[in-house]
């Protein structure tokens, strides 16, 4: 288990956008319901999807993400301030072909990475589909209060804001028919 630490920013995508001309990568991720965790092994649906011993406990969001031909499954803890529970596992692609995620929640996005003056690495969001014109940028930080220059390109900060996660933010697409 690992803890994320973020800080999430919106970015208003009508200016210069320095963030492009890097490295970028187009990501599908699905949120999951009702997964289960029995005797070690984690399913979702009839679908075995990992074997976990160790004790998994106040998870609350279920993800899996195709990035670049790479599955990885993602379990997410409540978020306290800027920081949250986090397990990941690698999953074949063939598992993650033959899971029924169509009527999944699903967010769409083009993942850009931009190093800051500071050297941190700042993931920017370009999503896709219903919420097109959507830019949302990240930092991953070692402590909550680490010291962080922020870009002259940031809008409203987001982090501590409900509403704003990409589980959020998909499930607002799947309600509202928009998919």
């Amino acid at each position: 288990m690992g803890v994320e630490i973020e800080r999430r920013f919106l970015v208003d995508g009508r200016r210069d956008k320095p963030w492009r001309g890097g490295e970028s990568s187009a990501i599908s991720q699905s949120y999951l319901d009702n997964i289960k965790h029995i005797d070690g092994k984690i399913f979702w649906k009839e679908h075995l999807l990992v074997e976990e011993e160790g004790e998994l406990v106040n998870l609350q969001t279920w993800r899996i993400r195709l990035c670049e031909g790479i599955v990885t499954l993602t379990a997410k803890g409540r978020r306290m301030g800027a920081s949250a529970a986090e397990y990941e596992w690698d999953l074949p692609l063939e598992l993650y072909n033959s899971l029924p995620l169509n009527s999944q929640p699903t967010i769409s996005k083009i993942r850009h990475h931009w190093v800051g003056e500071d050297g941190l690495l700042w993931e920017v969001d370009e999503f896709e589909g219903p919420l097109g014109g959507l830019i949302i940028a990240e930092v991953e930080l070692d402590d909550e209060n680490q010291n962080v220059i922020l870009p002259s390109w940031l809008g409203l900060e987001i982090t501590y804001l409900k509403g704003w996660s990409n589980a959020s933010l998909s499930s607002m697409i799947k309600d509202s028919k928009l998919n």
